[in-house]
């Protein structure tokens, strides 16, 4: 999951999801509990909002599998947690 991690952060997804996938100003959150591989993939290539996309040239399926990985291996957050607005 490491690797996952590592290219969240590379390819600045942190930026607008937070660093765990929670979600913020600027987008959606997308951890844990991810929506399912072909929906994730299909977005990421050919989003529908202000997302760029990221082709497989920017972005291999084999790493964009690592990083749907990671957000699937996040702890789901405390209850107490403040939801992201």
């Amino acid at each position: 999951m490491q690797a996952g991690q590592r290219l969240y952060n590379e390819m600045g997804c942190w930026q607008c999801h937070g660093y765990q996938g929670q979600g913020g100003e600027a987008g959606p959150r997308i951890g844990p509990q991810p929506i399912p591989w072909p929906v994730f993939n299909n977005y990421v290539r050919e989003p529908s909002g202000a997302m760029p996309p990221y082709r497989e040239s920017v972005l291999s399926e084999a790493d964009l599998r690592k990083i749907h990985a990671f957000l699937a291996s996040l702890p789901p957050p405390s209850p107490n947690a403040p939801r992201p607005r």
